[in-house]
């Protein structure tokens, strides 16, 4: 066994077949396990991959079953595309969405109003955003369910 592979298991919390075995060391903040080798930072699951399956094939992901990140079982990953990662994310409901998004501007409350207004037929687009702190072209999303989607 080659140096980086005592190294990483000696990181690792194994248990039984199916369940998760977590990483003891250091964690990214998203809860990823990471090690340094040869001056980089590895993700650790990839590595659990890697000893168990060989080499990961150019630009696939390593992607966990039991979505948590910190677990190493190989047969909790599995390889996917980028695309596949993400579609993983948001079919688990990972991806944050409406208010909780960091970047959003309005609350809930605040989409389902301008959707009822704009949907009354007595204010513009325009005059919507004014009133809300946001664009024309916000409203517009909003108005078209293209932004809040989800909102009913």
């Amino acid at each position: 066994m080659n140096d980086w592979a005592e190294r990483y298991q000696e990181k690792v919390d194994v248990h039984g077949e199916d369940e998760c075995w977590e990483w003891k060391a250091y964690r990214t903040r998203e809860g990823y396990g990471q090690l340094w080798l040869n001056g980089n930072a590895t993700c650790a699951h990839r590595l659990a991959w890697e000893l168990a399956n060989g080499p990961i094939p150019e630009g696939l992901c390593v992607l966990h079953r039991c979505d948590r990140p910190g677990c190493q079982n190989p047969a909790h990953l599995f390889l996917g595309t980028r695309i596949d990662n993400n579609h993983d994310r948001d079919e688990k409901g990972r991806t944050p969405h409406g208010a909780k998004n960091g970047r959003a501007r309005l609350t809930r409350e605040e989409a389902r109003e301008i959707r009822r207004l704009y949907e009354s037929g007595e204010y513009s687009q325009r005059e919507l955003g004014e009133r809300f702190g946001v664009s024309q072209q916000h409203v517009s999303g909003i108005a078209r369910r293209k932004h809040w989607a989800w909102l009913n």
